[in-house]
Formats: C-alpha cells, structure tokens, sequence
C-alpha cells in the first residue's frame, strides 16, 4: 500500500540529515599524505623554497667572486707584455739609455707623440698630476723614505723617484732629439723623452704592444697617428705590472698604483 502523503513528508525530511552527515554538502578534510587540501603541498613549498634558496646563493657567490676578480687587477703569473728597449734620452742631448736606468724605482710609460693636437697633452697633463700625488704619498713615512734611500743607493742615483714618468715617442721620424726634449718639459721637471730610429722606437712599442698607425698619406709631414691610449707601470726590477686606460682620472690612478706599489715593495 502506498504511503499517506503525512507520512511521506515525515520520511522525506528525516532523510535529509542522514545524508548531510554521509559528506554530501560538508567540506572534505584535509589529507594526511600530501599535507595540504590545496594544490601544493606544504612539502612542495618546501622543496620550491630550498631550491630557490641554493640557486640564489649559488649565483651571488659566483657575483662576489667575479667582483673580487676584477678588484684584484690582472690574474697571477707573469703577463706576456713590457720587456726592455733601448733609445735616446732626449733630456741629456739623446745619449744612449735603456731601461735598466730605472730599475729600483717604479716608473710609468705613456707612448705618444709630440704633435698629438689634444689626446697626448690631456694625458701627460694626467700624468704629471697622477705622479705627484704618488711620490708624495709614497715619501712621507719613514719606511718609505728608507726604502727609497736603499734604491738609489744600490743604482747610485741620488735624483731616483718613488715613481718616474716616461714618455716614448711613436713617431721618430719627426720627434726629433730637440723637440722630445722641449716637449716633455711642458708637462713635468721629471718627465724622461725617448726617441731614436724608426726600428728601435718600432721596438719599444712592440714590447708593450703598443697600437699606432699613421693617418693620411706618408709623404706628408703633417699626419697624424692613430695610437691606443694607455699608461703602463712598471715595477722596480723592470718588470710590467698593469696597465690604466683612458678613463682613469688622476687621482683614481695613483691611489691604483700607491696600492701596487705597497703591495710589492
């Protein structure tokens, strides 16, 4: 027999419990296995967080020690660049010089040429100031000035420097012994002019690999030359330490060289 419509109702609506507590309409409990109801997991975070973790490290140590590198200035081991060469010094009539002559100081060479419109003229003008602020901060300790003292002792040059700037010419076919000679005391009392044939200023300039070419035709006399722009230190046993561009301003430069020269002796 078919149930009345009272007690059909009656069976409906105490039906409708039972099912809410089989989870029809209640929120599903989270999972023990993975952790997380979600899509990621509290252990996937984790592994995301200590992934991340080492590949951030791992690319600021490399930073740092990039950094270091070009901080500490040229690699270990000897560098395959400066050497001796032999020329006229122009400030003593062009007698016969080579490098030895400044072993037991520092010294600081510049390749150029006399008639340079603006670039040789900006640069020796950098250097002059550059090699004063070196020799005055490198004779004011006692150490130092015993050490300077012991150099000229052992080279027997009283006038010797903590630092003596050169200037070599890549251009003898008109850089006469004369006009070195007048050009370089434009710029400082301590300057040392070379010149000498084409070979042994060719030379010279190969020592230091040095770049420069002639600009315009050859038979004229008032070309110019094309040359790279650098200042090359040399240590105190005639060896080439490291080399400063054009972008060094002068004073950045010797703390540069005042921090090398300290470091070697």
């Amino acid at each position: 027999l078919a149930p009345s419509a009272p007690l059909a109702a009656r069976h409906a609506v105490g039906s409708a419990p039972a099912l809410t507590a089989r989870g029809a309409g209640r929120p599903r409990a989270m999972s023990s296995a993975s952790g997380s109801g979600g899509p990621v997991g509290w252990k996937s975070l984790a592994m995301m967080a200590v992934t991340g973790g080492g590949v951030l490290y791992f690319f600021e140590r490399e930073r740092t020690r990039r950094l270091d590198s070009v901080k500490a200035g040229p690699s270990a081991g000897k560098a395959s660049l400066g050497g001796p060469f032999e020329l006229r010094l122009a400030n003593e009539n062009g007698r016969r010089w080579d490098t030895s002559e400044l072993r037991g100081g520092y010294a600081l060479l510049y390749f150029g040429f006399t008639m340079c419109p603006d670039i040789c003229p900006d640069e020796l003008e950098k250097m002059a100031e550059c090699v004063d602020i070196v020799n005055a901060k490198m004779s004011t300790s006692k150490d130092s000035l015993e050490k300077e003292k012991a150099s000229r002792d052992a080279v027997g040059d009283e006038r010797r420097l903590p630092l003596t700037p050169v200037f070599v010419s890549i251009d003898p076919e008109r850089d006469t012994v004369k006009r070195v000679a007048e050009y370089v005391k434009e710029f400082h009392p301590n300057l040392l002019g070379l010149t000498g044939t084409v070979d042994a200023c060719k030379r010279a300039a190969k020592q230091y690999r040095v770049y420069y070419h002639k600009t315009g035709d050859d038979d004229e006399k008032d070309y110019l030359v094309d040359h790279s722009i650098i200042m090359y230190l040399v240590d105190k046993n005639g060896e080439f330490v490291t080399f400063y561009g054009k972008n060094y301003e002068a004073k950045e430069m010797a703390e540069a060289i005042v921090e090398q020269m300290k470091r070697l002796g």
